[in-house]
């Protein structure tokens, strides 16, 4: 599913607008996108948990190069589905593969 077919979804099923269903959709990524970036997590039920975490300071191999180079830490979001999800997703049909 791309971004016009989840409007177009979530439209039908909200009875709103597409327009207006685009832009609560932007609105909420914007929010969550805040909220990881100030390093804050958040906890949508029935769908999960989004955080973030800070990855240390690595030493990697650059074979373009032949060299060792240092890469810096940096903060990454992390998802963690909730159960439901889990559950939902676990089992396929013989169809969708």
């Amino acid at each position: 599913m791309n971004y016009k077919q989840l409007i177009d979804k979530l439209s039908e099923q909200t009875g709103n607008t597409k327009t207006r269903t685009k832009e609560i959709l932007g609105d909420a990524v914007t929010v969550l996108t805040e909220q990881l970036s100030d390093g804050k997590g958040v906890s949508i039920p029935d769908l999960g948990t989004f955080s973030t975490k800070v990855t240390e300071q690595k030493k990697v191999y650059n074979p373009h190069y032949d060299a060792y180079m240092m890469v810096p830490p940096k903060r990454v979001v992390e998802f963690s589905p909730a159960a439901g999800l889990k559950e939902e997703v676990k089992f396929l049909d013989s169809g969708d593969e």
